[in-house]
């Protein structure tokens, strides 16, 4: 008796308001991370990078307290929403009963799964990367824009990479094979490893899915901005988009250092081809050396952002994949265009062991 009493008070009960004015109730144990109690339980919690990060978990704090993990001075929250009393869900060990705003179920919710999976295709690209495809033991569905964590079997090193694959259809067969791009960085205990050698055939597991990248109606025009990798995501809502909607157009900015760092040709065709008309890109250089044959767009990603770029930024949606200075630096310049921040759905890369 006395344990199960001990047991009910370490458990703290979380009710949470969404927009519609409806609200969801769950228990948590107490110092355990908001979000990650959420997501353990099937809760459809709005999520990306579960770092502290991005900033898709700001919720708002009603009633109750919570601990945060990181500084908020530091975090994507502005002043006036710490002001307000937004807490990053992924970062709030909570304290205790809470009563919070949030904007729940706004993605159907897949729940997340540990598959063992075997490398079968392991190609490099240009620009140090990997294209790196995982046959799955048991096939899984993942939204577009999401991504899982992979790792070797048997390793504890673990990465979390974006499908760069369409989706499959709800009501259609699971994907029995995933992939990925991967970035070789130095002194990067996994993609150094990755690019040791031919791994075809290696085991795997993935865990997933996670994160809410490629939200917004799919009948909207998308601006689609990806830095290096981020063209993973990028490829997956842009092709699942075409697929789902007649009319919704995308731009594509795409951005490396130099020609000889141009990769995914085969994907990018694929998807040119697919949207015909519908899709455009424009790929842009920040480092081509000057005097090179390299007709194309030269600058960081934001300098392709103008009004001449033929895109309505007051009525479209805006997906940007990348590093975080890059993402950053574009959210500011896409607002500035008069792009709605409601609209501007961010996946911002933080290499491991980033503070």
């Amino acid at each position: 008796m006395t344990s199960t009493v001990a047991q009910r008070a370490d458990l703290c009960r979380i009710s949470v308001r969404g927009k519609d004015g409806k609200e969801t109730c769950f228990d948590v144990k107490r110092n355990d991370l908001l979000l990650k109690a959420a997501i353990e339980q099937g809760v459809d919690y709005p999520h990306n990078c579960r770092v502290g990060v991005c900033g898709s978990c700001k919720t708002r704090l009603v009633s109750g307290r919570v601990s945060p993990m990181v500084d908020l001075a530091l975090s994507p929250l502005t002043n006036e929403q710490i002001e307000a009393g937004y807490v990053l869900a992924c970062q709030a060990k909570v304290r205790g009963d809470l009563v919070v705003e949030a904007r729940l179920g706004h993605h159907a919710l897949i729940p997340v799964k540990t598959v063992p999976a075997r490398v079968s295709r392991w190609v490099k690209l240009p620009g140090d990367v990997i294209d790196l495809r995982l046959k799955l033991d048991t096939p899984v569905y993942f939204h577009a824009g999401q991504y899982c964590t992979i790792a070797e079997s048997g390793s504890f090193t673990r990465r979390s990479y974006s499908y760069y694959d369409v989706p499959p259809p709800e009501d259609g067969a699971p994907a029995a094979e995933v992939g990925f791009l991967v970035k070789r960085l130095p002194g990067g205990k996994f993609s150094e490893w990755l690019f040791e050698q031919d791994r075809t055939g290696t085991k795997f597991w993935i865990e997933g899915p996670y994160g809410i990248m490629g939200i917004d109606d799919v009948d909207t025009d998308g601006v689609c901005v990806a830095g290096g990798t981020g063209l993973a995501p990028i490829l997956s809502i842009v092709g699942d988009r075409l697929r789902r909607s007649k009319s919704a157009r995308f731009t594509i900015v795409f951005g490396v250092r130099t020609q000889k760092d141009v990769f995914a040709n085969a994907q990018l065709q694929q998807l040119l081809a697919e949207g015909g008309d519908r899709v455009r890109l424009v790929t842009i250089l920040s480092h081509e050396p000057a005097g090179s044959d390299w007709t194309g767009a030269r600058g960081l990603v934001t300098a392709a952002l103008t009004q001449d770029l033929g895109v309505d930024y007051s009525r479209t949606a805006a997906f940007i994949c990348g590093n975080l200075g890059m993402v950053e630096a574009v959210e500011k310049r896409l607002t500035e265009l008069g792009v709605d921040p409601e609209r501007i759905h961010a996946d911002k890369f933080v290499p491991s062991g980033t503070p």
